[in-house]
């Protein structure tokens, strides 16, 4: 994301659960899900779920009103992770795989 052409960078969380045979993706912040046969596929899908609401809202000029609702942050470096928040299970069977982490968003306003 740029704002006066500067790169933006927002922290999401990426919630991923195994349901039946594949990995179901999730970002609570933007009610945003996608799902892939393995974990890296399930979050590399929705890594760009997101980038497509996020141009959305960008197209509507709703983005600015949408970060205050959902009390999205944005910074002009990258954030460390918020690395307390992970919960990692050996089998994701029983538990879901939280990842708190920055991602940068290359959009043009």
């Amino acid at each position: 994301m740029k704002k006066n052409g500067k790169k933006l960078f927002i922290v999401v969380t990426h919630i991923i659960k195994k349901e039946n045979d594949q990995y179901v993706a999730t970002c609570p912040e933007f009610d945003v899900s996608s799902f892939g046969d393995t974990v890296e596929e399930a979050n590399e899908s929705l890594k760009e779920a997101i980038l497509l609401y996020l141009e959305g809202i960008d197209e509507l000029k709703i983005q600015d009103q949408i970060f205050k609702e959902k009390s999205i942050k944005t910074y002009v470096s990258r954030p460390k992770s918020v690395v307390n928040n992970y919960k990692f299970e050996k089998r994701l069977d029983s538990q879901p795989f939280i990842k708190k982490e920055p991602m940068q968003v290359a959009l043009c306003n």
